[in-house]
Formats: C-alpha cells, structure tokens, sequence
C-alpha cells in the first residue's frame, strides 16, 4: 500500500512537471489586450476564450517598444542613439539596442533606424529628445499605443482565432496562464458567442436628477445576460417575482455585484453611459465601505480614470459603454437626434424602456415599500434593452 501510494505521487509530480515544462499549442479567441512592466520590461497579456469556451490569459515578454528615427543623408547617428540615456523624476529611459532598416514612408524606400527602448513610456520621453537634433530627417511611429503596436506587429485581429504556444504558468489569476514561446493568427475566423453581461443602477435620488454619490446610497442593481436576469435590492418586500433577490444592505449589494460579474465570467460587461455614471458611483460607495472591487482577471481592482473623459477598465474583461459606441460610431445612421436610452432603444430595437416616474423613486423607497416591484421591473427592463443593443 505504501509502495503504491509513493508510485502514485512520484506519478502525479512527474506529470505536473511536465504539464508545466512541455509546450503546448492552443488556440483561442483574444478579447482584451494590456500590458504590465514586471521587473525592467514591459509583458503583453491577451485575454481571452478558448476554442472550447474556457477563459485564458496569454503572456509575452518578447515584445519591445520601438520607433523608427530617419536620419538627414550624410549622417550617422547610430552611436549617438544607442548612449541615449534620460533620468528624470526617479523615471529612466534609454535606448536598449537599434537596427538599420529599410522602410516605405509615404510612399518612399528610405534608410531607417529602428530604435528599441526600455519600456512603452520612455518612447515619448525619447523622442522629445531625439526631435531637435538637426541630423534628423523625421521620426516615426512613435505615438502608436504598444498594445496596438504588437497586434499589427503579429497581424493579430481581437475576437478572431489565433494559436499560441508556450508554457503553463504559476501565476495567481482567476484564469489559467499560458507564458507564450510564440503568437500568431490562425485563421479569421471569429468568436460567434462571446458572453455578455449587461448591468444598470438605480440610486437614491431625493434632489431629483441631481447626483451626489458620496452621499446617496445604489438602491438596486439590474443584470441581463444570456437566459440570466436579476435584480438586487436592498429593501425587502412582497413580489412573486423571481428575478429579484434581496440583500440586507447596500454594502452586501455591492459584494453581489462583484459576486455575480464573477461568476458569470463574461467576455464583455456592459452599460449605458456607464464610464460617465454607473461604474464611477460603483466605485465611490464600493470605497466607502472598503469593499475591494478587485474585478480583475489578475485580482486587480476597477480602474476609475477621471478627467475630461472619464474610462472605468476591468483588466481581462472589456468594459463596454455602449453609450459612447453608439455616440461615436451608430450616430450617423439613426434618425434620433437623442441619446437617451428609450430613443436608441425604440429606433434601433423597437423597444421602450418600462414608463415609470423616477422623481418619485426616494419616496417610494423611504415610505411606500411595497411599489417598488415596478422600478425593480423598470431596472432590470434598462439592463435587458442594454444587452439587446450590445448583441445587436
């Protein structure tokens, strides 16, 4: 019995050995693509579903940052690229190797040197440099996103097939790593189902439209996928509806919120004007209660950047504003001249959201309990029309 339970695990360890050290091919639908700077070089990480519907994540750390620089004819500036060296704020860019190349620039072969750096920033910061030097000619792709660099590098189009090989990996993710040896496009075909969640908030509103996130609590929580339909809430009262479900306070709301992103495990969360109003007020009440919305396929939490444009990013999962899409892209061939959900909705779907009066919701909430089934219809109707417009 011993002897057998030794050759079991030496069996199991082997095998996990091998698992881990033998490359592997497989093939899968890239969705999301990122990079992270793990010690002194810049990794991509893909994101994406297998051809058997499984969630992966794909690293490669032999990409590097690169720009072209086109030298004045008579000059040679290679030595003095490959010194180039800045230190600035604690931050330091330099130049890790060249290589002369020949490239068509409109239209025109010319000599170029292609010009490598340490990590993605330290492309500007260069440049910024290497642009008054009087033997230069031009400088070129210097302000093309590294993310986007590697995918025209590799030819790889997102949500098509491509096959990697290369190593299963230890890291800590919610998906399974695979260290890539090589990437390429396979073929183009494309992902036919990718899992889309779609989500709406209601919030207590006693000033009307007026919103004060700091202050006023997320009353309920509507999601629409694919046969899922929920709403959560945290006041409790009589309904035979079954897609309602009830929590005992807004910070247990919110941990059913990260709970059900996921455990849905999708591919693309979506919202309407969610970067301008959902995810922002997710992310305010989620810090008043130290609730860690480490929604991250890397455990990282929600990405909240405010500025003139504000963008929310989930590492792993593309979050979608179908808002902004519609605005930018669907604008010209709608007759609407308003974005509101009920007019996008109507023309694009036929669809209307549930008629219900929004001003009386604080009301509703505080003393009339037992009205609020319609707003939780009314919640979960925002989400569905969500996803309809997503999947349309």
């Amino acid at each position: 019995m011993l002897l057998s339970l030794r050759i079991f695990t030496a069996t199991f360890i082997y095998s996990t050995y091998i698992n881990l050290h033998m490359a592997e091919k497989i093939r899968f639908f890239p969705m999301y693509i990122t990079y992270k700077v793990i010690g002194d070089r810049a990794v991509i990480f893909l994101f994406g579903r297998t051809i058997d519907g499984k969630q992966i994540c794909v690293t490669d750390s032999s990409f590097e940052p690169y720009f072209y620089v086109i030298p004045k004819k008579g000059h040679d500036i290679k030595e003095k690229l490959k010194k180039l060296r800045i230190e600035k704020e604690n931050n330091i860019s330099y130049v890790t190797k060249i290589e002369e190349v020949k490239k068509n620039f409109l239209g025109k072969e010319v000599r170029a040197i292609k010009v490598y750096a340490n990590l993605p920033k330290s492309i500007p910061v260069l440049r910024e440099v290497v642009k008054v030097w009087e033997s230069i000619d031009s400088i070129n792709e210097y302000d093309i996103l590294f993310t986007r660099k590697y995918l025209i590098d590799k030819d790889i189009t997102p949500m098509t097939l491509v096959e990697v090989e290369g190593n299963a990996s230890r890291q800590k993710f919610k998906v399974p790593v695979v260290n890539a040896i090589s990437v390429k496009q396979f073929s183009d075909d494309t992902i036919k189902n990718p899992r889309i969640l779609a989500f709406d908030i209601e919030t207590y509103n006693p000033l009307g439209k007026q919103v004060v996130p700091e202050q006023n609590p997320i009353i309920m929580v509507g999601f629409a996928g694919e046969n899922f339909k929920k709403v959560i809430t945290w006041k409790h009262f009589k309904t035979d509806e079954k897609f309602i479900e009830f929590v005992n306070s807004e910070a247990q709301l919110l941990n059913r919120f990260k709970e059900i992103v996921e455990t849905y495990a999708p591919d693309i969360l979506v919202g309407y004007f969610s970067d301008g109003f959902d995810m922002p007020y997710i992310d305010i009440r989620a810090k008043k209660y130290k609730i860690k919305l480490d929604l991250g396929l890397d455990y990282e939490e929600l990405k909240v950047r405010r500025g003139k444009v504000v963008t929310c990013n989930i590492t792993g999962i593309v979050h979608l504003d179908i808002f902004k899409f519609i605005k930018k892209v669907v604008s010209r061939s709608l007759e609407t001249d308003s974005y509101s959900l009920d007019a996008v909705a109507n023309e694009i779907l036929g669809e209307h959201k549930q008629e219900v009066d929004l001003n009386t919701l604080a009301d509703v909430w505080d003393n009339r309990p037992s009205k609020l089934e319609e707003f939780c219809k009314y919640n979960l109707k925002d989400a569905s029309i969500t996803f309809g417009l997503c999947k349309r």
